[in-house]
């Protein structure tokens, strides 16, 4: 299961379309909301915007409370791309615009976790 983290109706509308195809997405549009998903339906892979309000502290809290879950920040900066990825710990950092581009990298992502 994934679950897609944004505070933007129509990011979380085309993730659905997209990444829904060959896998179970759900979708949370705060960090409170996600992080109450992680905790009751567990997800092998979390998508977080780094724009959204609290989404470091939530990459942070989903880390220390769940360190197996793999987790893939969205950014709309390309320049802040690379230094979130090294300062926060996430696995990949997609960039918008959402796009089909971006299924192989959250199936590569989750391949990781479960080692295929």
């Amino acid at each position: 299961m994934i679950l897609v983290v944004d505070d933007d109706p129509e990011v979380l509308e085309q993730a659905q379309k997209i990444l829904n195809r060959d896998r179970q997405v759900f979708l949370a549009s705060n960090a409170t909301q996600a992080y109450d998903m992680v905790k009751r339906l567990g997800f092998s892979v979390v998508l977080v915007d780094l724009d959204l309000p609290q989404a470091y502290s939530l990459i942070q809290r989903l880390q220390d409370t769940h360190p197996d879950l793999l987790i893939i920040a969205i950014s709309g900066a390309m320049q802040a791309s690379v230094a979130d990825t090294t300062k926060l710990g996430v696995a990949e950092v997609l960039n918008k615009p959402i796009s089909p581009a971006w299924k192989p990298v959250v199936e590569r992502v989750r391949a990781r976790r479960f080692g295929t």
